[in-house]
């Protein structure tokens, strides 16, 4: 595969606590596809709203993992926070149209969810990111510069 061109910025986020807080996010993604309790799926909403807006000290998922982090003393390991930024809109956006589709074609919205469960499982098991392949192939192809740098992601 050639090399991929994902956002970046000049911030960097904890990559392992990123990938825990992917971790939660999925499993509450699986939980709303079994139950199909959509609550689950408000939370998770309003939990990547924080996330999407900059204001990832008040995401609930993100305090907690953040405080699991300093009771367990895990390692730190710093990566670019552009494409993490990337993802969690892409996430907010395919969270937003599962919760519009739940009430009106509710297997729909359990197959969006269903694909976003996939994407989030691929960066937090595997560190593979969905979300760069599609910001390669679908959003910087828009961007119309000489310079042949991606965009910021801010």
């Amino acid at each position: 595969m050639n090399q991929l061109i994902c956002p970046i910025s000049s911030q960097q986020i904890n990559e392992n606590a990123s990938r825990v807080t992917a971790s939660v996010i999925a499993i509450l993604v699986i939980l709303f596809i079994v139950t199909q309790n959509v609550w689950i799926l408000t939370f998770v909403l309003f939990d990547f709203s924080f996330r999407i807006f900059k204001k990832v000290k008040f995401s609930p998922v993100s305090c907690f993992v953040r405080r699991f982090y300093n009771l367990a003393k895990l390692p730190t390991k710093l990566v670019d926070k552009a494409p993490k930024v990337f993802a969690a809109r892409l996430g907010f956006l395919m969270t937003v149209v599962s919760f519009g589709l739940f009430f009106f074609l509710p297997l729909t919205a359990t197959i969006i969810a269903g694909v976003l469960a996939v994407f989030i499982l691929a960066d937090a098991l595997f560190n593979f990111c969905i979300g760069c392949i599609i910001y390669h192939y679908l959003i910087f192809p828009l961007y119309d510069d000489n310079s042949k740098e991606p965009p910021p992601a801010e």
